[in-house]
């Protein structure tokens, strides 16, 4: 009987564009553009600058395109870089099943490099994009009694295969050599949740981005015929036993037609995805009451249990003091919202992160779970609930599917206006608009070599 990996690798290999419904190619190429907006966002971060300081001491065969600067590098190091820009606000999808949270365009930068690099068109993108969800978002999935960050296992695990499923792809490996890809990949991935817990470090933008661009190294060993653990996941020392605790792995096989990626969820904020709808709650209670802040005497958040006991939930987000731990912060995100009327980049700068008004309504803050809330999650929601007290009476708003949610999606004018908002301060709005256009159309691209230098990022 084939084991896990080959049974992935024959599905990746088996994929075709063709046989994409159109609805799940049009949310792709959204996702994609959704994806570029936060790669503007994250271009001049400081975890984007050192990362792509560190691999210029190393140089590299000239394959890919470097977004920041223009420069070609070797592919697995401009995805790198590119990844970790797209991933530094916490700006990019998201996605919540039992076992993860899964954010699949933490690799997409590398699938670019390595569509750049062969010169792959837009459609066999398109298709590696697929491939690359499909695969992730079936480790979010296993049936596990416990999200596994409980215990100690972090969610970027899973782009050691979803990284490598894609770029097997775009390297046109069969099934068996897409097999050791993903066996190579994920023998190394394994990451400690740890990096979540407490201040969170420059790491949260680099570890789902490393993890992937590992990938293209270990397809093009597996090019050349240098084997893996073809049971590295059902087999007694693998990542069945070690990491998801002795669960079923059989569903980790993505099932043709099943397309998975429909259920990935975009963010309006540049915040951590359980946030969403309780910036949205305290949003509404804003503008429908005309609440000032400096009435407010009482806030209470409602989540689902899995917001209060995650691991990434702890004392040091009650006085967040970077971009990192800020994003993470319910009590931060919340208390933003109230003041300025919205959460955008803007309210993680030094200034915001040290902004009294911010700080005296986080202390009159509480967060608790609610069983109505846990149980929407557990079906498949997003929920939150806000509760602001004031000397004219206490106000509530309840969020289940907050905008983005695939229940109530980002349209393309959504993606479109997010695109702009990111994108224009840094390339112009002319430049902005000929990319929107290009990635809509993105099927039609015939390669993508011809599509990255339109995305270079050089100061107007």
């Amino acid at each position: 009987m084939a084991t896990i990996c080959e049974q992935i690798g024959r599905y990746v290999e088996s994929l075709r564009y063709a046989d994409l419904p159109g609805d799940v190619s049009d949310y792709t190429k959204r996702i994609f553009l959704d994806s570029l907006a936060c790669l503007y966002g994250g271009l001049h971060s400081d975890p984007a600058r050192m990362v792509r300081e560190t691999i210029a001491i190393y140089g590299g065969a000239p394959q890919a395109t470097v977004v920041a600067t223009g420069e070609k590098t070797a592919a697995q190091h401009a995805g790198l870089a590119n990844s970790v820009a797209i991933r530094f606000q916490d700006f990019n999808d998201v996605y919540f099943g039992p076992a993860w949270t899964a954010h699949p365009s933490d690799n997409i930068g590398n699938l670019l490099a390595a569509a750049e690099w062969k010169r792959r068109s837009g459609k066999d993108f398109l298709e590696a994009m697929v491939a690359a969800y499909e695969v992730q978002m079936r480790f979010s999935d296993l049936p596990v009694a416990q999200n596994l960050w409980h215990r100690g296992w972090h969610h970027t695990a899973a782009c050691a295969y979803a990284g490598a499923a894609g770029t097997a792809k775009l390297l046109a490996l069969d099934a068996r050599q897409t097999a050791n890809a993903l066996a190579l990949s994920g023998a190394r991935s394994n990451t400690f949740a740890e990096i979540r817990h407490g201040n969170i470090p420059h790491d949260k933008a680099l570890s789902a981005p490393m993890v992937s661009s590992t990938g293209i190294f270990y397809a093009l060993l597996a090019e050349r015929g240098f084997t893996g653990s073809l049971t590295l996941l059902e087999g007694p020392y693998g990542f069945k036993a070690a990491v998801a605790g002795g669960v079923d792995v059989a569903p980790l096989v993505p099932v043709a037609g099943d397309f998975r990626i429909l259920k990935v969820g975009l963010k309006p904020y540049p915040i951590e995805g359980m946030t969403p709808a309780m910036v949205e709650a305290a949003l509404v209670l804003r503008e429908k009451h005309a609440i000032k802040p400096d009435e407010v005497t009482g806030i209470r958040i409602l989540a689902h249990e899995e917001a209060v006991t995650k691991p990434s939930w702890d004392s040091k987000k009650f006085r967040p003091d970077s971009k990192e731990t800020a994003d993470h912060s319910f009590y931060y995100c919340v208390a933003v919202a109230l003041i300025a009327g919205e959460v955008t980049s803007q309210q993680f700068d030094r200034e915001w992160l040290q902004n009294k008004a911010v700080h005296a309504l986080m202390d009159k803050t509480t967060l608790e779970a609610d069983p109505q809330l846990t149980a929407l999650f557990k079906a498949g929601a997003r929920p939150a609930a806000v509760e602001i007290t004031t000397a004219r009476g206490k106000y509530r708003q309840e969020v289940k599917y907050p905008l983005g949610d695939p229940k109530n999606p980002m349209t393309w004018d959504h993606v479109r206006a997010k695109f702009i908002s990111q994108a224009e301060p840094v390339i112009g709005r002319q430049h902005a608009d000929a990319i929107m256009q290009r990635a809509q159309n993105l099927e039609s691209e015939a390669d993508m070599s011809a599509f990255m230098p339109l995305l270079v990022a050089i100061a107007r």
